[in-house]
């Protein structure tokens, strides 16, 4: 039998190098078609009075379309909330952030687009690593999350959504992610990045965002020091409990975590200021054989052992339902914020198929013949 080579280093990319790369060609191929919305004869919907959780969007799905645009689309297809790059990973496309800073008609102009479109913003979201061995970077995205946080005050959006970062070893220019206690080194470089920067870093800017009245939403994610609850936990606990996390399930499914025990234990402490919407198809028989740790390119979807998917195609209703019901036992009214990263599907088409299954699922409304 011939076997087939794995894909050459050169070849290997990032997650958002590949996902950008994928979505354009969806979107390309899928120029003519224009898809009919509106609800089907005979179908109603029965809202209650108060919203608890609001379907919202990450606008990195449209940051090709102006603000007006993407705010078009996003009314379209029913969503209620938009949460904003401010810089870093997500870019800044529909986000002046330093023009908006130094000039309040202008935020007052932003705010009001939103607000007559009936449209709420569900936080500023600048992902990055302030806490980057390369001291010219870290300042640079330290900036960007110090400046987030001044515009979510000066707005009333209150929150920023977040990477914890991940420093390096104390010598050398790179992160360095340690996921495990084999070695004395290994304890060593840990107990250094979090008694000697993180702890440090992340007391002095809750203290900034505390002063202007921001919650820090951290999103859990491998590769960087906060990737699971505990760890959370123990950043919270440090630096005060106006940080909490952005739980976004796709990072945590990696790990192979029970979703519903997560949403217990972060509502548990108070912990939960934001949300994600979005889900990973796990291959049962490539994780068999290689488990969830997986550095297969994202584009050889056929030997990872996970690929992003949209709400509903990587864990079916049943397991959306549990976490919708476990949101409401804790107190969760905010935004389920779809972040559309799937290589299956469009932007725009990914974004409706998740906000669909949302609206399936949420319990104050329900679609009846």
């Amino acid at each position: 039998m011939q076997m087939t080579l794995p894909t050459p280093l050169s070849r290997l990319e990032t997650r958002r190098g590949f996902l950008r790369r994928t979505a354009a060609g969806l979107a390309a191929a899928m120029a003519a078609a224009d898809a009919s919305h509106g609800q089907a004869d005979g179908v109603r919907e029965i809202r209650d009075p108060e919203t608890k959780i609001r379907i919202g969007v990450f606008d990195t799905a449209f940051r090709d379309l102006s603000t007006e645009a993407m705010i078009e689309v996003v009314k379209e297809l029913k969503i209620e909330a938009v949460e904003i790059g401010s810089g870093n990973d997500p870019g800044q496309a529909h986000c002046d952030r330093e023009g908006l800073l130094g000039d309040e008609a202008k935020r007052r102009a932003f705010l009001n687009l939103f607000e007559k479109n009936g449209l709420i913003i569900s936080a500023f979201s600048c992902h990055g690593n302030p806490v980057h061995p390369d001291r010219g970077r870290a300042v640079r995205e330290d900036r960007v999350y110090r400046e987030s946080i001044d515009l979510a005050s000066k707005t009333g959006v209150g929150r920023v959504v977040c990477f914890s970062g991940c420093p390096g070893d104390g010598t050398g220019r790179h992160p360095n992610w340690i996921q495990s206690l084999e070695t004395e080194e290994f304890v060593e470089i840990l107990r250094w990045q979090w008694k000697q920067v993180l702890i440090p870093y992340w007391k002095e800017l809750a203290a900034y965002a505390r002063a202007r009245n921001v919650k820090l939403a951290i999103e859990m994610d491998s590769g960087y020091a906060v990737y699971n609850v505990a760890t959370l936990l123990e950043l919270r606990r440090a630096a005060g409990e106006n940080v909490g996390a952005n739980l976004d399930l796709s990072g945590l499914f990696q790990l192979g975590v029970d979703p519903v025990a997560v949403v217990k234990a972060l509502g548990r402490e108070g912990a939960l200021y934001h949300m994600h919407g979005k889900d990973i198809l796990i291959d049962r028989e490539n994780t068999a054989v290689n488990g969830l740790v997986d550095l297969t390119p994202y584009e050889d979807l056929p030997r990872r052992s996970w690929s992003y998917a949209d709400i509903g195609f990587g864990h079916d209703l049943a397991v959306w339902k549990a976490i919708v019901e476990m949101l409401a036992a804790v107190g969760y009214h905010h935004v389920i914020s779809i972040e559309h990263e799937s290589p299956f599907t469009s932007d725009r088409v990914g974004v409706a198929r998740s906000a669909e299954a949302l609206e399936q699922v949420l319990l104050d409304r329900a679609q009846i013949l």
